[in-house]
């Protein structure tokens, strides 16, 4: 039968119109891939714009966060309860609260 297949005499199935089937199913599924990874791109670099510009809020915020605790710190070395408290809390929970390092001294 697989003889047959290149004869167009036979009246059996084509050779090139398989090819051509599988030809056009190939490209089918490369252009559904293609299509599903540009939708993705696309997605990804919406979320990447939306994050940068949160993104000097964000590092605001944390400077913030962390002038306080560094102040925090520095009231509990200094002697404050209360201070001393809320250091000891967070230190329960996993967090360490630390006063700012001092400035290197400029080299002479």
């Amino acid at each position: 039968m697989s003889e047959n297949w290149g004869r167009t005499d036979s009246g059996g199935p084509r050779i090139e119109l398989a090819v051509a089937l599988l030809a056009l199913a190939f490209f089918l599924a490369v252009m559904f891939q293609f299509m599903q990874l540009w939708r993705e791109h696309s997605s990804m670099a919406q979320i990447h714009e939306n994050q940068e510009q949160v993104l000097p809020d964000v590092l605001k915020l944390r400077d913030q966060v962390n002038s306080l605790a560094g102040d925090v710190a520095t009231l509990a070395q200094s002697g404050d309860a209360a201070a001393k408290q809320v250091v000891d809390d967070m230190a329960r929970q996993g967090v360490a609260l630390r006063p700012p390092a001092a400035p290197p001294a400029p080299a002479q």
